[in-house]
């Protein structure tokens, strides 16, 4: 991590005078009856002259406060100060939500291969290998990670108990207060990043742009405070960790926050975005008309819940060998 100067010294002086301008041209004229014109994209959504914006500066910004910016923000820690915005509450995420498990190996009868294996399986041969290999290998150490950080997992005989789930050839979900996992999580890591004097939380913080020099390197982001306003906060580095975009979809399990804010503010920013095509659907909810889709935890087909049609008849082993185990697009796929 890069430290940022201090406030007083260049780093001041040389963004207190920028503008941020939301488009670098002027549109195209006219167009001609015969002519079709692309409009140009809006580099910045609003106008920022930072001499009468208020501003904030720190070695490392965290766009977003679920599960991975809490832990890049505590593992940034270690080396900087840390400023992590989100736009809600710290308790309103897509990891607060989240309900099932995290898979992980966690005893004796299950190996990291097996895992390996299942992932790419699930990945249909897409997955990078490498990245595959290496969070698997490390995944019960950061189990036991968040253990120690005061994660309630369920436990049986002093083990992390462990569930089937869905892509899964041996249960190894694991699950805190049943199909609370999430809340717990995030409560945990709440209270880790409050024992950590160099973070800092600025809550109900709507990033809108990051900023980016006559280089195109990210220096910082523009957001709105409830309070303040519009604010900038410059950064020596600075991680996105936005969560995804269900909200674009009509049909979601997604909490009303998950809008890819940060998605849309990297495109802007000319950042290289990979694998938007795969948008995952949770295959069950709960449907009442007018109300948000509620979510049916995957650990209920993991403990034998099956699935079935308008007609009764189960149909998932029509589709594969593991029936309702299936990976979650190949359920999804099989229910539409």
């Amino acid at each position: 991590f890069r430290r940022a100067p201090n406030p007083s010294s260049n780093l001041k002086e040389k963004y207190k005078r920028y503008r941020f301008m939301t488009s670098q041209s002027e549109f195209k004229q006219g167009p001609k009856p015969q002519d079709t014109v692309l409009a140009e994209p809006r580099r910045y959504l609003v106008n920022i002259d930072s001499i009468s914006t208020h501003q904030l500066f720190t070695d490392c910004l965290v766009i977003g406060a679920g599960i991975a910016g809490f832990r890049a923000a505590i593992e940034a820690a270690e080396h900087c100060n840390v400023i992590i915005v989100c736009k809600d509450t710290v308790k309103n995420s897509n990891t607060a939500k989240a309900q099932g498990g995290i898979a992980s190996v966690l005893n004796k009868a299950d190996t990291f291969e097996s895992h390996i294996v299942d992932t790419l399986n699930a990945g249909c041969g897409i997955c990078d290998d490498g990245i595959v290999d290496s969070v698997v290998r490390q995944g019960p150490e950061l189990i036991e990670q968040l253990l120690r950080w005061g994660t309630e997992f369920d436990l049986i005989d002093g083990h992390i108990a462990t569930t089937l789930e869905g892509g899964h050839s041996c249960p190894r979900v694991a699950h805190a207060h049943g199909d609370e996992t999430g809340r717990i999580i995030t409560e945990a890591l709440i209270k880790k990043v409050n024992q950590t004097s160099n973070i800092r939380i600025l809550e109900n913080f709507y990033a809108i742009d990051l900023l980016t020099n006559d280089d195109n390197k990210c220096v910082g982001i523009v957001g709105r405070d409830n309070h303040r306003g519009l604010q900038i906060i410059w950064g020596a580095n600075t991680i996105l960790a936005t969560g995804g975009a269900g909200q674009l979809y009509r049909e979601t399990t997604n909490p009303q926050i998950a809008t890819g804010d940060g998605i849309a503010m990297a495109y802007r920013a000319d950042a290289v975005l990979q694998d938007l095509e795969f948008m995952q659907f949770h295959p069950t909810t709960l449907y009442i008309a007018g109300a948000t889709r509620a979510l049916i935890t995957e650990t209920l087909r993991g403990e034998g819940a099956v699935l079935l049609d308008n007609k009764g008849r189960r149909f998932m082993k029509e589709y594969h060998e593991a029936a309702e185990l299936a990976p979650r697009d190949i359920v999804s796929r099989a229910i539409l």
